[in-house]
């Protein structure tokens, strides 16, 4: 589910003017551009992935090019995914190819708890799943 709202955190940021070029004379910080996207990303998250919080692009992003900011954009989803993926499984190194699985009940307690966490979404937004 967090996922799913990070992608369309991410696809807003993409989709509006967040990651448009500018035609300012401004001198333009990538590296404050990403922290500012970074930032207006996390405020989204916290708001629920609500895309009104990613319609605006941020003002120290005024002049950096499409395929930069698009390059940011794809590496915050990434690391999203990563932090997402890490909060199932904490004990498994995806490069780490030796790394043994871990034990079914905790395989069983992440699903329980993803379970839950899916009823509660369903519930409250009223929705009744059909089997």
């Amino acid at each position: 589910m967090r996922t799913r709202i990070t992608a369309a955190v991410i696809a807003a940021l993409l989709a509006t003017g967040a990651v448009a070029c500018s035609s300012s004379e401004t001198k333009a910080d990538p590296a404050a551009c990403k922290a500012a996207m970074k930032k207006q990303f996390d405020e989204a998250m916290k708001k629920g992935g609500d895309e009104a919080a990613a319609d605006e692009r941020p003002e120290a992003c005024v002049g950096i090019d499409d395929a930069t900011a698009q390059r940011y954009a794809k590496e915050l989803m990434g690391d999203a995914v990563d932090d997402a993926m890490k909060s199932v499984a904490p004990d498994i190194d995806p490069d780490d190819v030796t790394a043994s699985p871990p034990p079914a009940d905790d395989i069983q307690e992440s699903l329980d708890a993803i379970q839950q966490d899916l009823d509660d979404t369903l519930d409250e937004y009223g929705v009744t799943p059909t089997p």
